[in-house]
């Protein structure tokens, strides 16, 4: 491989997120990772260009210094979308020597065929600087000597999971010797033929295989296969839609490279410690919310009506019943139909009209770009930084910086250091750090957009309860189904899970600054592609340090057509560990439910296998095929309530599956049944935040 003398990064969910309020640029945040791995560059004579879509020439000045390492040129391209070669190769001038990184496979083959030596995270960059290619392995040994052989660098996990016994599974990109090591090391090491450089990895589930599976993998690249699951790899110009199988009830995955995956998330705190620096304890207050009231707020139990009131009006807009927004009802929520951004924006606009802070999450695939829609309900924590003091450094934190003598400090910065009493504490340090150092100190964290000015922020200690559901559909078990123009209306998958969260948004908003934690409303896009959005936003919450106390998501919760009212609490996952955090969890919405008394008792499903089914406690048909999978990947407790879906055992009543599923037929729902599932969640997440 030729040497690389230039490193061009694209700005991304893999490399970090613009930091930007009412159209204006304030700043970006790197993923872990990425500012060390640029000064190494640096340090070794490789020009390193931050690209970042979104931002735009004149916004430049100056604003990014202490942003990105110094030397580092960072480049605006204008507005968000698929930025193409052509664009990268008028920034670096000749590909050759050149690395683009991206996490977008198109943008990678584009500047393949133009000289250039892509790479799907910068991660791998410090490998080919060196001159060492990474390839992609499946190693299979004691889960520890796999943790160690990753520990020891210059290898990018991509899926880490039980491989059956006490032997675990990893699907890395490695450099040669880091392979040799696991061979060394007495793993099994199986190559995986494909190309980081053009291809995407997807891990398909398929539950019944049949002659359908044959037409289904016709010309596709299956790079290795066990018994219900086949790897396979999915080229620039492939559909990014979920892998179908027709009867089989198949299911995909993508897989993408993942530096922190093997690391357990920071521990959720019920009180973050405080850090000592200056004076800091004397502008720190107390919260004091009445014990009182917030006894009463855990034990209410609302009515169901009145939770739900407006659930059934946004079903039928968010499914094509009734007129969406001005241009009237959608066709389909899938995420290369245009009235994927209709349903976004339509979003946006529900939860600012509540009185949300909603914000977009952007991350790109197969070259597009989507986002998941964000809202919350700041929790007030034990402790808050008096409002005049936190709403001044808000607002200097945001000023472009100021010319020399100031350096890199904000003007009037040094001045309100002095008032509270952190200069002490921040005098020795080089001013590129002394705005990070601020924004650590008091708590400004990027998992949350402290930056927006109206945007509340949340107290500390306050952690952060995620409730979630996917926004796009799919009808792909229709045959000859297109889905940049075929309906999918998608009422039970999942505009049934949508409107739910929108409900919990509504109700919530009468709890605001009567709950300790956070609760984050989030509608992932492009689930039916492979759990896109959510495993990029998962990944972004763990890489920031997001202090994650429970997530739980809903997906097709109204299909009910035996009037049995049974439903299912998915907490299994083929890792134990992660399902014991996640059981207690199930508990508590089984328990909401029960009170409600409403519903059949819940079916909790515990088990750590998608096979043995209909026997819950070593079987999961749901693990690793919905949102919550995303969060169970990244180590957090997480639990998924749907419908009557999977198999039951033979003293309980038939299944009661969706025959709908995945077909422009998708329009039948029992809203009542929704309604009631809604509110068990609802009356969880107020004891998890309370």
């Amino acid at each position: 491989m030729e040497p690389i003398t230039r490193a061009i990064i694209v700005l991304d969910q893999a490399s970090g997120s613009l930091r930007e309020d009412d159209g204006r640029t304030l700043g970006l945040d790197l993923a872990p990772g990425v500012r060390s791995g640029c000064i190494e560059f640096l340090a070794g004579g490789v020009e390193t260009i931050l690209v970042v879509p979104g931002l735009a020439e004149a916004e430049l000045a100056a604003d990014f210094s202490g942003f990105a390492p110094e030397g580092v040129r960072v480049v605006g391209v204008g507005a968000l979308g698929y930025i193409g070669a052509g664009a990268a190769a008028a920034l670096a001038g000749e590909g050759a020597g050149t690395a683009l990184v991206s996490a977008d496979r198109r943008l990678r083959s584009d500047a393949l065929q133009a000289g250039f030596v892509p790479a799907p995270h910068p991660a791998l960059l410090g490998m080919l600087a060196r001159g060492a290619e990474p390839g992609a392995a499946r190693i299979v040994g004691p889960k520890a000597a796999l943790e160690r052989l990753a520990a020891g660098g210059d290898l990018v996990p991509m899926q880490f999971q039980p491989a059956g016994g006490t032997d675990w599974s990893l699907i890395a990109l490695a450099s040669e010797d880091r392979l040799t090591d696991a061979v060394l090391a007495g793993l099994t090491l199986q190559p995986i033929d494909y190309d980081p450089r053009t291809e995407d990895l997807v891990w398909a589930r398929i539950d019944h295989p049949d002659e359908h599976l044959r037409e289904a993998l016709a010309g596709r690249r299956i790079l290795y296969a066990e018994p219900g699951q086949i790897l396979i790899a999915l080229g620039p110009e492939d559909s990014a839609d979920a892998f179908h199988v027709h009867g089989a009830h198949g299911h995909s995955e993508l897989l993408a490279p993942d530096p922190g995956l093997m690391r357990m998330p920071v521990p959720e705190a019920a009180e973050f410690e405080l850090p000592v620096v200056g004076r800091l304890p004397e502008i720190l207050e107390a919260v004091e919310v009445d014990p009182a009231i917030r006894r009463l707020i855990l034990m209410a139990r609302p009515s169901c009506k009145s939770v739900t009131a407006q659930y059934a009006a946004d079903l039928d807009r968010y499914s094509g019943v009734t007129a969406l927004d001005a241009a009237g009802p959608i066709v389909s929520r899938h995420s290369r139909h245009p009235d994927n951004k209709r349903a976004e924006a339509a979003l946006l606009s529900d939860l600012r009209a509540m009185g949300y802070c909603a914000t977009r999450h952007d991350f790109v695939h197969a070259g597009e770009t989507h986002s998941n829609i964000i809202a919350d309900l700041p929790g007030v924590g034990r402790f808050r930084i008096r409002p005049d003091i936190l709403d001044r450094y808000r607002r200097i934190l945001r000023e472009p910086v100021g010319p020399p003598p100031i350096g890199r400090l904000p003007s009037g910065f040094a001045a309100l250091l002095d008032d509270s009493g952190l200069a002490d504490g921040l005098a020795d340090l080089p001013d590129a750090v002394v705005r990070y150092e601020v924004e650590r100190i008091l708590k400004l964290y990027p998992w949350y957009p402290w930056w927006k000015l109206a945007c509340p922020v949340p107290g500390i200690g306050a952690g952060l309860v995620v409730v979630g559901a996917h926004m796009d559909s799919t009808a792909g078990f229709d045959p000859a189904y297109s889905a940049p123009s075929d309906p999918a209306p998608g009422r039970d998958d999942n505009a049934s899970g949508l409107a739910g969260i929108l409900s919990l948004a509504r109700h919530f908003r009468s709890l605001a600054g009567r709950l300790t934690h956070t609760v984050r409303f989030c509608f992932f896009n492009a689930e039916e592609s492979g759990l896109v959005g959510s495993k990029a936003y998962a990944g972004r919450l763990k890489a920031m340090g997001a202090p994650v106390r429970a997530v739980i998501c809903m997906d097709m919760i109204g299909y009910n057509s035996d009037l049995n009212r049974i439903f299912e609490i998915h907490a299994g996952y083929t890792d134990p560990a992660i399902r014991d955090l996640s059981l207690p969890l199930a508990d508590r919405v089984a328990q909401a439910a029960a009170d409600y008394g409403r519903l059949a008792p819940a079916q909790i499903y515990r088990g750590t296998s998608w096979n043995g089914a209909p026997d819950r406690t070593v079987y999961d048909g749901a693990i690793n095929r919905s949102d919550h999978a995303a969060f169970h990947q990244q180590g957090y407790g997480a639990v998924l309530a749907s419908e009557d879906f999977f198999m039951n055992l033979p003293s309980e009543p038939s299944a009661d599956a969706n025959p709908n599923y995945h077909r422009a037929t998708d329009q039948v729902t029992d809203t009542a049944y929704a309604r009631d599932i809604v509110c068990a969640v609802a009356r969880a997440v107020t004891q998890l935040a309370g």
